[in-house]
């Protein structure tokens, strides 16, 4: 019953609904979370999922591994380098699995993944999260703008035009982005 309850709730909403301590809740997860995790077989796994995120408030991170086509984590750690690519690669076939047939590997843009998954796992086709290339691609085009913008006033005010979904424009929003386009052949933003 803990155990289905930690599932869903905070250890601290579990203890205190069960009248277990705390302490006791949490090793309680601990040990059938190990046990879990000493019997996982990743003998099928060929795309993985590898991404950080903050398990607190602050700058506290934990790295997470999950096998793609099944949804599952398999690994975890609070480490952020490229050890703990390399580390994952030894687990996998320690758990019955072949570093060798894993041919897709999702990860954002951090300098430790990308040169931990190039050793580890270099057939493997490399994806990259979607929203930091998106960030990227965001302030390369602001940068531009901006430096357009300062040859050419028409551009100020254009920003959040150029941001937008061409379908969601205003109609005044819409003329402004039809002129830039009729004249992209000078203007590197669009």
């Amino acid at each position: 019953m803990i155990l289905t309850f930690c599932r869903e709730m905070p250890f601290r909403a579990v203890a205190r609904l069960t009248g277990v301590s705390l302490h006791r809740v949490m090793g309680l997860c601990e040990r059938y979370v190990d046990l879990a995790v000493a019997q996982q077989d990743l003998s099928g796994v060929e795309s993985l999922a590898i991404d950080e995120t903050s398990k607190a408030r602050g700058h506290d991170y934990v790295t997470i591994a999950a096998d793609a086509s099944r949804r599952a984590v398999i690994a975890e750690t609070s480490e952020r380098d490229a050890k703990v690519i390399e580390r994952l690669a030894q687990e996998i076939p320690a758990h019955g699995g072949d570093p060798g047939a894993v041919t897709q590997v999702l990860i954002d843009l951090s300098p430790a993944f990308i040169k931990g998954v190039a050793r580890q796992f270099p057939d493997a086709q490399v994806t990259f999260d979607k929203f930091p290339v998106i960030a990227h691609a965001s302030h390369a085009l602001d940068l531009t703008r901006r430096a357009e913008q300062k040859r050419d006033p028409a551009l100020k005010g254009l920003r959040w035009t150029l941001l937008k979904d061409s379908r969601h424009l205003n109609a005044v929003a819409r003329e402004d982005l039809d002129a830039l386009m009729a004249d992209v052949t000078t203007k590197r933003t669009a």
